[in-house]
C-alpha cells in the first residue's frame, strides 16, 4: 500500500499542533517550513482538517493553526475520512457483460467481489479508527506542548 502524502502531511500537521508549547496557534507557513513542504499544497490540506472540525483557524495576526479536538479523539481514520480518501462506491463497469452470457453467475460473481471489499474496507477504517494521535506521542510531551514550532520559522 502507497501511503498518500496528503495523509502523511496532515497527520504530521496534528502531532506538530499537539507538541506546539502551550498550545499556542501555528501559522501555515511556519507548518510548511518544519514539513519542508509546499505552503499552497499544505494550506489545502489544513482547510480539510477545518471543514472536518480536526483543527481550528485563526486568520488574525496572531492567529494560525491550533488543535480543535483532544488527541485522544482524533484517529487515524478522522484523518483519512477529513481528506475524503476513502472508498464509499464500489463502481462495477461490468465489463464482464460483454465476456461471458451467463448474466445471472456475472451478477452473482460481482456481488461477492463487492462483499468482499467492503469487508476488506470496513475491516481498514475500524484498524484505523484504534490508533489515536495521543497514541504517537508522550503524554507528557503533548499534554502542555514542548516545542515552540514558531522559532523554527526561516525567513
Amino acid at each position: 500500500m502507497k501511503l498518500n502524502k496528503s495523509f502523511e502531511q496532515a497527520t504530521y500537521v496534528i502531532t506538530i499542533l499537539a507538541l506546539q508549547k502551550e498550545h499556542h496557534p501555528v501559522k501555515s507557513r511556519v507548518l510548511s517550513q518544519v514539513l519542508r513542504v509546499s505552503d499552497s499544497y499544505l494550506k489545502k490540506i489544513l482547510v480539510k482538517l477545518s471543514k472536518a472540525g480536526l483543527i481550528s483557524a485563526n486568520a488574525s495576526k496572531v492567529g494560525g493553526y491550533q488543535l480543535a479536538k483532544s488527541v485522544d479523539e482524533i484517529s487515524l481514520k478522522d484523518i483519512f475520512f477529513a481528506l475524503n480518501l476513502q472508498i464509499n462506491v464500489l463502481d462495477f463497469k461490468h465489463i464482464d457483460h460483454q465476456i461471458y452470457d451467463d448474466v445471472s453467475h456475472v451478477r452473482e460473481v460481482e456481488e461477492k467481489i463487492t462483499t468482499t471489499l467492503e469487508a476488506g474496507l470496513s475491516a481498514f477504517y475500524r484498524q484505523l479508527d484504534t490508533l489515536t494521535i495521543s497514541d504517537l506521542l508522550h503524554q507528557e510531551a503533548y499534554k502542555n506542548g514542548v516545542i515552540d514550532w514558531n522559532e523554527y520559522l526561516v525567513n
